[in-house]
């Protein structure tokens, strides 16, 4: 491809393929950089709408980084073709409006440049690719997405959701990109974006996919002031290659589209591309994480697919403190029982809390340790707070209480330690969004305030975390940040 519009996107995961098929859509070629060299295959079987057995590839985890924060921190990786989207369990919930804004609160630096309203079409764009199970209700904090299949919340649990709501909260079916109620595949879930989205985009002569092309730095000419070339390292044989373009797209997943600009220091950016006012790295944020199980005295529904109870009313909580739960199932036996509408007294919850970002919370360039590349490892520099941690412990309190109200007496067995940062995978915010250079290193259309044809689409640009799953809305940033770029690229 030598048309002067190329655009190069660094990832094959959620969001670097969203962004790949708005540019292809657009007529603009591509030309894409994904690390591995093979897609390693996994498993799913999927019966009566249950998902009953899942092999996914295994995650690396423990060999890109230091930390200097927690020393529990980890942060996994997937150096497949798609990404995460080859373990990603499919939630795929939308953020609801006060997501967007309700930082501002607590400081100017916490609201997104962006509104639900600017995001709704694009959240629809990526949700006809999906294959989605939900309950298309407009619900608070749970705003209605399109849903290829649906599905209600059993009846007794409608009831409990009745209890949920006198609280403001919503009890709903979580929306999951599960794919249709009958699949036999080899792969570990149903939506992986390189086989959904990326494979499909070979039919186009304008799209290429270089397989075991580790991008190693952005080039930076100071004579054009743009970006014009990504420097890679091909896996096959070893050697480097520079790859020009009219515009790049980073999307290799939270931390590592950071740690990419940081390693594209150059003269004009010595400490990292589009890093001039020091803002790379910091307002880090994560999900705090907790799996439980609890026991019920009456038996009720077993949940499969998952149910969703909301987070607590915005202007009831303390800005940006929020938590989701995420009910279901806890053996697959029990999987296939709610098929045949069995009852249970058994639910396993798992709970995503929030934390605040702040310029504490970062990532940096290791001092000493370094990656097969010779580049720095990243440094995680990130503790969850006493303020966050006792959210997570009201969240346990909380949902047994509405649990109780309903008439259904509960109690939780015991709870393992588990709020380790890294183990949601969901970090994000490292090259954070904002309406003001002051406080964001890519703009309200993802791209570098210093380097205009640099794009960060994936959840490392988040200006906050919200509670919700991350997948769906890097998506929809992704392909409204293509589409914006399309256009210029048309206009040049």
């Amino acid at each position: 491809m030598s048309d002067d519009r190329r655009v190069i996107v660094i990832g094959s995961g959620p969001a670097g393929a969203m962004a790949a098929h708005e540019l292809i859509r657009k007529g603009i070629p591509v030309t894409m950089l994904e690390s591995s060299l093979n897609f390693e295959n996994g498993l799913l079987v999927r019966m009566m709408g249950r998902n009953l057995y899942r092999r996914v590839p295994t995650l690396e985890t423990g060999k890109r980084h230091t930390s200097s924060g927690d020393p529990n921190t980890d942060w996994y990786c997937s150096l497949l073709p798609g990404g995460l989207s080859n373990q990603w369990t499919g939630a795929v919930p939308r953020f609801a409006p006060e997501d967007f804004t309700e930082g501002e609160r607590l400081h100017e630096k916490y609201c997104w440049p962006v509104t639900y309203a600017e995001m709704s079409p694009y959240y629809e764009l990526c949700e006809k690719l999906l294959d989605i199970t939900a309950d298309s209700t407009d619900h608070p904090n749970m705003p209605a997405g399109y849903a290829a299949h649906q599905h209600k919340l059993p009846k007794d649990w409608q009831h409990v959701a009745k209890y949920a709501a006198l609280r403001g909260q919503t009890l709903t079916t979580l929306p999951l990109a599960d794919g249709p109620p009958w699949m036999f595949v080899r792969r570990g879930t149903a939506f992986n974006s390189y086989t959904n989205i990326v494979s499909k985009l070979l039919k186009s002569p304008h799209f290429e996919i270089k397989f075991g092309a580790h991008a190693l730095q952005l080039e930076w000419s100071g004579e054009k002031k743009r970006a014009d070339a990504v420097v890679y390292h091909d896996r096959s044989n070893g050697k480097e290659h520079r790859l020009p373009a009219a515009a790049i797209v980073i999307a290799c997943g939270a931390l590592n589209s950071t740690k990419l600009l940081f390693n594209s220091a150059c003269s004009d950016f010595p400490e990292g591309m589009g890093n001039t006012a020091g803002l790379l790295g910091k307002y880090l944020h994560d999900h705090p994480r907790e799996w439980w199980v609890f026991d019920v005295e009456r038996p009720i529904s077993l949940l499969a697919p998952s149910a969703y109870l909301t987070r607590i009313p915005h202007a009831e909580s303390e800005p940006l403190i929020g938590s989701s739960w995420t009910l279901g199932v806890v053996s697959i036996k029990d999987k296939v029982m709610s098929r045949f509408a069995f009852k249970g007294k058994s639910i396993s919850v798992q709970v995503f809390g929030t934390m605040i970002p702040t310029e504490n919370q970062l990532v940096k360039l290791a001092d000493e340790k370094k990656d097969e590349f010779g580049q720095p490892l990243l440094d995680i520099c990130i503790r969850y707070t006493e303020q966050e941690v006792n959210n997570m412990i009201q969240s346990r309190e909380r949902l047994i209480s509405i649990m109780n109200e309903a008439g259904y007496k509960s109690t939780i067995r015991e709870v393992a330690p588990q709020l380790r940062p890294g183990s949601s995978v969901h970090y994000g915010g490292s090259a954070r969004m904002h309406s003001s250079p002051k406080y964001g290193v890519v703009d309200s259309w993802n791209r570098l305030y210093d380097v205009q044809n640099v794009l960060v689409c994936d959840s490392s640009c988040f200006t906050t975390a919200g509670e919700k799953n991350p997948v769906l809305t890097s998506m929809a940033i992704a392909a409204r940040a293509a589409e914006r770029l399309s256009e210029d690229l048309k206009k040049r």
